[in-house]
């Protein structure tokens, strides 16, 4: 009878637990790239309003030396605006938006004067609060839309988020003006959606968030950090012997406080290491390693192999130790085993620690989700023989540490899926990961009776498997080279691109042209080509339908093979003498490129 209930007891535990850690999975998140071009502060001219009352808004943005962004209204319509954009924020209504006056200056990419902003730059507005509006506490969201260029090029566009926390005050007492700076660059603008979810438990109290960090805590006991260290544990305390149910709670609670002492060291140092700590999170690498390490302990879950605590800890402080203090350094020992796995699954609350430089504040936290981490330890150690009395394993057991596993490859999946959106071949990302995965587990971790040759063979595949990834993954990560920027053609395009003042390169192409491919691969990726190519308007005839524009044009221009490269002056006239029929390597194009350029000058 004790038994059964004894087992529905943890039945009944374990439920309750992974609903708190199905709910609370959305807080493990990781940290958004931000831009290395802009920074932004946002300013509110008030932190509390009263309904109906106006406020302003101020964001300033500081441009990194030597870049500029377009300005709010570029005169090339290929050029990206900067748009500073508020989210629909029920209650309030958003002003009309203010941009400073735009320097122009000249670029080596473009033959005309740009309309830029540069070093530091405002941009206000205002926001007004509706009379009816029902809510204390409201959050304006909005991002500042740019894109960033140098002398020589222009980057992809980019949007850096912000969110401005706003009290709504129904008394009559003044709220006054503050002009109080709302968001830091070191802070908000680097959190991500998960980030601030976990901000924003703590800014509801004190009490709150060590409640609901207890609560993490607990959902720890769940995740496969702590299985190594079961054993351990269970070794420990039954070694104490016989003891008075005081005493027992003595050593209990010491060894609680240990693994607490742990894990307020882990918020503490991500309080104290600031931003530096949280970009970690943001290298896609470090993201690789902790997706990796989950993976392998998935792995571990399917019995490829046993997550084991080193023999001689298990026997020096298992057993050897008695007492309280015996009880902390074991408490401490565990704390140090769990901490950095549990650092991967619980990366939203260490980064979100870390970027808002919370030492004092983190360690307490952190030590509240260490004594949350210990509870069932406590509980176990204070009821009388339980520890003997646990279900015995069997294939139930199986089945739950495959369950932990399916999990565990979720979670991989969810830290691995931004990194590859970000990636310029997803395919070979994930390509890549699997073969350093499967390189780590074939050759080194999947245990397994091998001996002599064989072995051998074993890790040098395993060597190769992982270093073919490590490749695979970079390249793909890898920032893609600049390409010629096509124009498709549409009739009137050359007449178009005659207004700007370029000569024009026209090419007929399709893709069933293995000569054209070839040009693709050898001569248009030249970065001397690509570069002479921003002085052109290039236009490109897609011939692979031979629809009416293609058959039409070729006529017109008398072109009977493909590729064909014809050259045009600014005024559209073509230069007969620069044309070219088949595969021209980057030498002889460049030549016939300055040409061009050459000739359009002198006119």
């Amino acid at each position: 009878m004790v038994k059964r209930s004894l087992t529905g007891f943890f039945l009944f535990i374990s439920v309750q637990i992974i609903v708190a850690c199905l709910t609370l999975l959305p807080c493990f998140g990781q940290t958004g790239a931000g831009s290395d071009i802009v920074r932004i502060e946002v300013h509110a001219s008030q932190h509390t309003v009263h309904p109906s009352e106006s406020f302003g808004i101020t964001v300033t943005a500081t441009i990194k030396e030597g870049f500029h962004i377009n300005s709010h209204q570029p005169p090339d319509k290929f050029l990206v605006p900067t748009v500073l954009r508020f989210n629909a924020t029920e209650g309030i209504d958003f002003g009309p938006v203010t941009y400073p006056e735009p320097t122009l200056k000249s670029f080596a990419f473009s033959n005309k004067m740009m309309s830029v902003f540069e070093n530091r730059i405002r941009i206000d507005s205002t926001a007004a609060v509706s009379s009816d509006i029902s809510a204390k506490k409201v959050r304006l969201t909005g991002h500042l839309d740019f894109q960033g260029c140098d002398d020589t090029r222009c980057f992809r566009p980019q949007s850096l988020n912000f969110e401005i926390p706003l009290k709504i005050v129904y008394s009559a007492a003044s709220t006054g003006l503050t002009n109080q700076k709302i968001v830091e660059p070191e802070t908000d603008l680097d959190l991500t959606p998960d980030e601030r979810r976990a901000r924003e438990v703590i800014e509801e109290g004190l009490l709150y968030a060590l409640i609901a960090f207890f609560l993490f805590g607990l959902t720890l006991n769940l995740t496969p950090c702590v299985y190594p260290v079961i054993p351990m544990t269970i070794g420990f305390f039954s070694a104490q012997g016989e003891q008075k149910r005081l005493t027992m709670f003595f050593l209990a609670s010491s060894y609680v406080l240990g693994i607490a002492v742990i894990f307020s060291l882990l918020g503490m140092i991500s309080g104290l290491a600031g931003k530096q700590w949280g970009f970690l999170f943001q290298n896609t690498w470090f993201v690789i390693i902790i997706s990796l390490i989950i993976l392998s302990m998935s792995a571990a879950m399917f019995g490829a192999f046993e997550i084991r605590v080193p023999s001689f800890l298990m026997n020096h402080l298992g057993k050897s130790r008695q007492g309280a203090i015996g009880s902390f350094l074991m408490g401490l020992t565990v704390g140090v085993v769990v901490a950095p796995c549990a650092a991967g699954i619980i990366i939203g609350l260490v980064g979100v620690i870390a970027k808002l430089g919370m030492a004092a504040k983190g360690a307490l936290l952190f030590f509240a989700m260490g004594l949350g981490l210990g509870l069932p330890y406590l509980v176990l150690a204070m009821s009388s023989g339980l520890l003997h009395r646990l279900p015995q394993s069997g294939m139930w057991m199986v089945w739950v540490r495959k369950l932990f596993g399916i999990i565990l490859i979720g979670v991989a999946i969810y830290f691995l899926v931004p990194q590859a959106g970000a990636a310029n071949d997803q395919q070979g990302f994930f390509i890549g990961v699997l073969m350093i995965f499967g390189g780590l587990l074939l050759g080194f971790l999947e245990r397994g009776q091998y001996t002599g040759l064989f072995k051998i063979i074993r890790a040098l595949l395993g060597c190769l498997l992982i270093v073919a990834g490590i490749f695979m993954v970079q390249q793909a990560i890898a920032p893609q080279a600049e390409k010629i920027e096509w124009i498709p053609y549409t009739n009137g395009s050359i007449e178009q691109s005659t207004q700007q003042g370029r000569p024009i390169l026209l090419e007929f192409t399709a893709d069933w042209c293995s000569v054209c491919k070839e040009l693709d691969r050898k001569t248009y990726i030249d970065e001397h080509i690509v570069k002479m190519s921003r002085e052109f308007s290039m236009i490109q005839v897609d011939c692979t339908s031979s629809d009416n524009i293609c058959v039409s044009q070729a006529k017109r221009l008398k072109v009977f093979g493909l590729p064909t490269i014809i050259f045009f002056n600014a005024k559209g006239e073509e230069l007969h003498n620069l044309r070219v029929v088949g595969f021209v390597g980057p030498d002889e194009l460049m030549k016939k490129m300055e040409k061009a350029v050459g000739e359009t000058i002198e006119e």
